[in-house]
């Protein structure tokens, strides 16, 4: 009996250290494994930090240089540019620090960054150029600053807009000058066929007229969908004296618009006295009808409007 016990004995401590064996082999297997994975995984790690962090480190350092641009921050542009900071980087708002810079007028900046190889003429997805920005805000140093740098006047943005168009539009008159004298394309048109004469006129802005008519602008251009032109909206809009400019340079005074309007309908639609004797003088028609059948004399809004045409009507 002891003798089988002790060789069951015997069995049982080979058994347990054979499981003991393996177990400690598996467990190294395990841990073998678990290293590997995590070795992959390390690598994995590395691998897209080198991909992704250059990328956002990029970008972050784009928008820090295009925002201290924009804040007209000279020391912080300096800085970053110093650190390698790209300075042509596209922001994430499709600006540049140039265009930020010449949009918010901040000569200084503007001149370090065109002494430090901006490119002038950049243009992310016919966006706004620099001379484009500047022009639209009125900032003529920096135009001239960037004219003298190459800057490109004839640049279209969507929708056909040019520098030219933009500081016509608001009237930087000074700016006009500048890109006219830099053969700025006087007749460029907007996608809805509006001019720099036209949007001057309708805006009241009399030294951009004068100097587009000047410069050979086209006095009776049509716009594309309401087919009228810089007389009719000047009129429209209340400006006597660009009235009488448009009118010595060769305006049709009885041109109808696509509803049939013509000058001196909207003058006295809008109670303009001045622009309608100022039309009646140059001989504008009386009796033209719009596409609804009315007249000067009907659309006229103000009792003394309508004595002036009426009695004026009964007179020829």
């Amino acid at each position: 009996m002891k003798h089988i016990q002790g060789k069951l004995t015997t069995w049982l401590l080979s058994v347990n250290e054979a499981n003991s064996g393996y177990f400690n082999i598996q467990s190294k297997l395990f841990v073998k494994q678990e290293n590997s994975r995590l070795l992959s995984f390390t690598w994995v790690i590395l691998a897209l930090s080198v991909i992704i962090f250059p990328v956002y480190s990029s970008a972050s350092n784009g928008d820090d240089l295009v925002q201290a641009a924009h804040a007209g921050n000279l020391p912080k542009v300096r800085s970053l540019l110093m650190k390698g900071a790209n300075i042509n980087q596209i922001g994430s708002k499709g600006k540049t620090p140039l265009m930020a810079s010449s949009g918010e007028g901040h000569m200084e900046v503007v001149k370090f960054l065109l002494d430090n190889g901006a490119k002038v003429n950049l243009q992310p997805k016919k966006s706004l150029t620099s001379l484009m920005l500047a022009s639209l805000k009125g900032h003529t140093g920096i135009v001239h600053a960037l004219l003298a740098k190459g800057a490109e006047v004839n640049h279209e943005a969507k929708g056909g807009f040019t520098a030219l168009i933009f500081a016509s539009l608001h009237g930087h008159t000074g700016i006009v000058d500048a890109l006219l004298k830099k053969f700025a394309k006087v007749n460029q048109q907007s996608r809805d066929g509006f001019t720099a004469l036209v949007f001057a006129s309708q805006g009241g802005h009399g030294g951009a007229v004068k100097s587009l008519l000047d410069k050979g602008a086209e006095v009776n251009h049509q716009t594309k969908k309401a087919v009228t032109t810089a007389l009719v909206l000047a009129s429209e809009g209340g400006h006597g004296e660009i009235v009488k400019a448009l009118l010595d340079n060769g305006a049709k005074i009885d041109h109808q618009t696509k509803k049939g309007y013509t000058a001196l309908m909207k003058a006295s639609a809008y109670g303009y006295t001045e622009i309608v004797l100022i039309l009646m003088d140059r001989g504008a028609n009386l009796n033209l009808k719009n596409i609804h059948g009315a007249t000067a004399e009907k659309l006229a809004r103000q009792p003394h409007i309508t004595t002036i045409l009426k009695a004026a009507s009964a007179t020829k």
